[in-house]
């Protein structure tokens, strides 16, 4: 197996097809990855919730129940920001819908296309990361929204799509900040870690740029007496107040 799929061995697979989820564990085990399945986008989130830690998700396209943006979106908030979001289906997928995932595999593929979707997904991760032309406050100069990763978005979902992508980000953010206060009272730096990373991942894929910066903060262990957590609220107001300005 590549040095890349040694470096992404945990597999959750996201299928409604039982042949699939009979199959890709057989196809893929033999290349060294560990597998995982599951039969719908709801079954993932809650493996997710338990704690549950992948470095591939392996998503179906169409499934019942939750399937295409929102699922993306919602897997996205729930994982590591590490994880790699791969779809994949058995019909040709729309630019759009491709778009939505880090990379994308048709059906029927093998364990090679698969570690070579891994190296693509990897590739545009760095390239993220590497950022692009952001908006800014003007007071303190500090990046909200980045414009490249919302332009991005914008032509790839519709209008409602994409307003409820940025909905559930900061519902989730605020939740998870939440949890984040219960957890320092309780002085457990580690979950408050784990909740940061997760919003730093989230708000990543959407270009949520400063509730990124603030969760990087909070992962880093910078000042953890004091915590800015009310610089979050500041932050969802100022985001949210742009994308009502957009939308």
């Amino acid at each position: 197996m590549s040095e890349v799929g040694t470096n992404c061995r945990q597999v959750l697979v996201v299928d409604d097809d039982v042949i699939m989820r009979e199959l890709l564990p057989a196809i893929l085990g033999i290349e060294g990855y560990e597998v995982q399945t599951v039969e719908s986008g709801e079954a993932a989130l809650a493996l997710l919730d338990g704690g549950a830690e992948v470095d591939v998700i392996l998503a179906d396209l169409h499934m019942p129940g939750l399937q295409g943006a929102e699922l993306v979106a919602r897997l996205n908030a729930a994982c590591a920001a590490e994880t790699l979001l791969i779809g994949m289906s058995g019909s040709k997928p729309t630019a759009a819908e491709k778009g939505l995932f880090r990379a994308f595999l048709e059906k029927p593929f093998t364990a090679e296309d698969f570690t070579a979707a891994i190296q693509v997904a990897k590739k545009r991760v760095g390239e993220e990361s590497a950022g692009g032309s952001a908006e800014r406050v003007a007071a303190g100069n500090m990046a909200v929204l980045d414009e490249e990763i919302f332009k991005r978005l914008a032509a790839m979902l519709p209008l409602a799509q994409l307003r409820e992508l940025y909905r559930i980000t900061i519902e989730d953010v605020l939740r998870r900040v939440g949890r984040m206060r219960e957890s320092l009272e309780l002085r457990n730096g580690e979950e408050t870690r784990a909740e940061a990373h997760a919003i730093k991942g989230g708000c990543g894929m959407v270009g949520a740029c400063e509730l990124g910066r603030l969760a990087a903060e909070i992962e880093g262990g910078s000042d953890p007496g004091n915590p800015p957590f009310a610089d979050f609220d500041a932050a969802c107001d100022r985001l949210q107040g742009m994308l009502d300005a957009r939308f």
